[in-house]
């Protein structure tokens, strides 16, 4: 679904609150690196986070997204807000991708908390991803898949309209 999200960015753009999005990079390393010789002689390099999609804005702003597989977790939360400090991102985006994306009333309420602390810089969003078939299952066929995305307001913690994209095989 990342690369999905990399070639479709204009598709979860009205979701966040700007007009267009351009990927800049995925799989991203940001952070502290260092290099230690590793055994045998090999030098290994530790450290720095990796980033699953950075893009800028029409304003040029640098927006970050956390694209999670299956149920909400703590862990990506903390992920996105350690990626978004360490990055310096305008916005901070959690896409979590399922059968049906659930999101923890806990962290909903805690990015609203983040949002509300530090004025919206970085601003954190969230949304959901989910497949919804097109046409008739059957074993073996190909069926065209339409990612459907979902804004959820953190603070209200209802989700916002649907927009979907055209269809995927997979």
């Amino acid at each position: 679904m990342t690369r999905w999200l990399a070639d479709h960015l204009d598709c979860l753009a009205p979701h966040l609150g700007v007009r267009h999005l351009e990927v800049i990079g995925r799989e991203v390393v940001i952070g502290e690196r260092w290099s230690t010789p590793g055994r045998y002689g090999i030098e290994q390099t530790a450290g720095g986070l990796r980033l699953d999609l950075a893009a800028r804005d029409e304003h040029g702003r640098l927006v970050i997204v956390e694209v999670q597989f299956g149920p909400a977790d703590h862990k990506h939360v903390g992920q996105l807000i350690t990626y978004a400090n360490t990055a310096d991102a305008a916005l901070a985006v959690w896409v979590v991708a399922d059968s049906d994306p659930v999101f923890s009333g806990d962290h909903l309420a805690m990015l609203a908390r983040v949002n509300a602390a530090f004025a919206g810089r970085p601003e954190f969003r969230v949304v959901g991803l989910t497949l919804e078939s097109q046409g008739t299952l059957v074993p073996g066929a190909e069926v065209p898949w339409v990612p459907t995305l979902r804004g959820v307001d953190p603070a209200t913690q209802r989700y916002t309209d649907c927009s979907t994209a055209g269809p995927v095989l997979l």
